[in-house]
């Protein structure tokens, strides 16, 4: 598969595991985040402020779609929220291969340094107690979104080369020929 969309929450190692990933595949790593970046020439918590989200959820659809047009092999680690709006999910279903990081929210809580925290505008400022629970609320949210993903990886405290292996599991089934028919 020439196209591979990493989705989850924020700090499942949609990055992490993604430039693995595109190494052992000899694809080209993506960061949608960092696209939106280049293209807006701001930081995404300086789009958040000074833009909004709806801003923000407009130039990461635009960058999504500037990416799977311009490249042929691409693994792209998608920001948390990016298959929930401007029908992303759907999008990259029609494009490539989904895959779905997931980790529970006590397991998000844990990974997720202060550093992180402030980087992410939806994740700043709020009291671990306060960071659970929103975890878990956008979470339930957003599962509708990751579950159309074409396969889910349960990431847990798996190595990254252990997560990035059963995506390539994941991919090859795809890829496979199905007896009886064709996908």
């Amino acid at each position: 598969m020439s196209k591979i969309f990493l989705v989850g929450m924020p700090g499942c190692g949609k990055s992490t595991v993604g430039k693995v990933l595109a190494q052992q595949l000899g694809h080209l790593f993506l960061d949608l985040d960092s696209l939106i970046e280049e293209q807006e020439e701001l930081t995404v918590p300086q789009v958040f402020e000074q833009q909004g989200q709806t801003y923000f959820r407009e130039a990461e659809a635009r960058a999504l779609r500037l990416a799977v047009a311009s490249h042929k092999k691409i693994v792209l680690a998608t920001g948390g929220g990016a298959p929930c709006f401007c029908d992303n999910m759907n999008f990259m279903v029609s494009s490539g291969l989904p895959v779905y990081l997931k980790l529970s929210p006590q397991e998000l809580v844990q990974r997720l340094s202060p550093l992180d925290l402030q980087a992410r505008p939806l994740l700043r400022d709020k009291t671990p107690a306060e960071l659970l629970q929103y975890l878990t609320d956008t979470l339930h949210q957003r599962e509708l979104f990751y579950d159309q993903a074409f396969c889910m990886v349960e990431v847990g405290s798996a190595s990254v080369s252990a997560v990035s292996d059963k995506i390539l599991e994941c991919i090859t089934t795809a890829s496979a020929p199905r007896v009886g028919g064709s996908r």
